[in-house]
């Protein structure tokens, strides 16, 4: 009798608890940029090797991603992420708020497919504790 209880107890705290649920907002609110010590942020980029993959966020709230070209004490130059070839475009650190490395973020798919791995496993697991309980 008390497997039957545990087993109808964690088959019912499984369908009713909201794994993925988070509390607050989904919707990410943009950080106003925080402005750095320019020799701290240009030490910071010339140890950043040419070819990285760069989020540049500048002092008035615009940011661009691109590949790092050259980095100097007084400037960066970054090739911009873009359909159509640009030209690299030269920004002083006077205007520069925050460098990042861009690790490409995450993408729809590899997102929709852990849900729905997520989503049979934990079908299966209750159908397993379901077969549990009633094979006495």
């Amino acid at each position: 009798m008390f497997r039957q209880l545990t087993a109808l107890g964690l088959c019912a705290a499984m369908m009713t608890t909201g794994c993925a649920s988070a509390s607050g907002s989904r919707v990410a609110q943009p950080a106003a940029p925080q402005v750095q010590d320019r020799a701290v942020l240009a030490e910071y980029v010339q140890r950043l090797a040419p070819g990285s993959k760069v989020r540049v966020e500048r002092s008035g709230g615009e940011s661009l991603r691109g590949t790092l070209m050259k980095a100097t004490a007084d400037a960066i130059v970054v090739q911009k992420n873009t359909r159509v070839p640009e030209a690299p475009v030269e920004i002083p650190l006077s205007e520069v708020a925050r460098v990042t490395l861009d690790t490409g973020g995450t993408s729809v798919g590899r997102n929709l497919a852990i849900g729905v791995a997520s989503g049979v496993a934990a079908t299966f697991g209750v159908l397993l504790l379901l077969a549990a309980l009633w094979s006495d």
